[in-house]
């Protein structure tokens, strides 16, 4: 009677493990591993045989996949054409006919490829400005800023809408919904981060930021930081740039530098307000009050509890897009350099 040789060395290890023998004999003999005979072993303490000469779906080795179809994945991939996983599905008959999912797995695993976030490009930024701003102007005021020659900040006001997107996460069997408010509760923060400290200094409203919040803010600097040069790192939001803000930041001898235009990977605090919203989002906040309350905690916490994490957001390496290689209509990579362009 046919019967496959799955079932067929269970049934063998079964008879030799009734007589009584060890799991290294029987493996001998059965032709395969230890660790098969072991685990049938255990099994038969809780499942009767007929339960144990049952294949169950799905398990057993998995089969190889076909070599040519692994080569066509990474020829795909190495041209910068890989689609992601879901369209691909899609498109698994012309790509993958059997076994797509093995093909994929394996092909990765050889050639050590990662699942990576994709990244965004504003689609109006001038790369090459960017470039420029930073060898020329940024970067130098940050070794200033580190020698304590100049302090430098980086300036933007961010907007915590409660009840839209901090709904928190929860444990459970369900999906859970709560209701949430028109979106009319906001909590408005107008922040100057400290390149060499990580103090944040705020600003905050419930109504909205206008240059009356930034003046403000030019205040409160110039007496935090008398006697020393002040340089700010500004997006180009029209309330930073008017005349009122100019002529205050000129009576403060407050130095205001705009990023350029389409450029939020310039501006550190970027980086800084995802982090607060991230820990924002781990509970719900029902009372505007307890709300506005965890983020000036989040942000306080910069220069305390989370003071580690903060330094490695905030450093010199900052994203930039001129050594991008556009690999087709809408996408670039930024590959990594080899050992040898590093060394040169």
């Amino acid at each position: 009677m046919f019967m496959p040789r799955t079932l067929a060395v269970r049934l063998v290890c079964i008879l030799f493990v009734a007589c009584s023998m060890s799991n290294k004999r029987i493996a001998a003999l059965a032709d395969c591993h230890t660790k098969t005979v072991r685990n049938l072993r255990k099994r038969m303490d809780y499942e009767p045989v007929s339960e144990l000469m049952v294949i169950a779906k799905g398990s057993g080795r998995k089969p190889k996949a076909n070599a040519e179809i692994k080569t066509q994945i990474i020829e795909k991939v190495k041209a910068g054409t890989f689609l992601p996983l879901a369209d691909c599905r899609h498109d698994k008959d012309k790509l993958c006919p059997d076994d797509f999912g093995v093909c994929c797995l394996e092909a990765f695993e050889r050639v050590q490829y990662l699942s990576l976030k994709s990244g965004s490009l504003p689609l109006k930024a001038d790369v090459e400005e960017q470039r420029k701003f930073y060898d020329n102007t940024l970067h130098p005021l940050m070794e200033k800023a580190k020698s304590g020659e100049c302090v430098l900040l980086f300036g933007d006001a961010s907007h915590f809408v409660m009840g839209c997107d901090f709904l928190g996460s929860f444990y459970g069997l369900f999906r859970k919904f709560m209701k949430t408010l028109s979106g009319r509760k906001r909590y408005n923060v107008l922040g100057m981060l400290n390149f060499a400290t990580k103090v944040v200094h705020t600003v905050t409203n419930d109504t909205y930021i206008t240059a009356t919040e930034v003046c403000k803010m030019l205040i409160i600097l110039e007496e935090y930081y008398r006697g020393r040069t002040i340089t700010l790192i500004l997006d180009n939001a029209r309330y930073q740039k008017c005349k009122a803000v100019m002529n205050l930041a000129k009576q403060l001898n407050i130095e205001l530098i705009f990023i350029p235009p389409y450029s939020p990977n310039l501006n550190l605090i970027e980086r800084f307000w995802k982090f607060v919203k991230a820990e924002l989002r781990t509970k719900f906040y029902d009372d505007f009050s307890e709300f506005c309350a965890a983020i000036d905690g989040i942000i306080a916490s910069s220069v305390g509890e989370n003071r580690a994490r903060v330094e490695t957001l905030i450093g010199e390496k900052v994203q930039l897009f001129d050594n991008l290689q556009q690999v087709s209509e809408h996408f670039f990579e930024q590959r990594r350099k080899s050992n040898e362009e590093k060394a040169a």
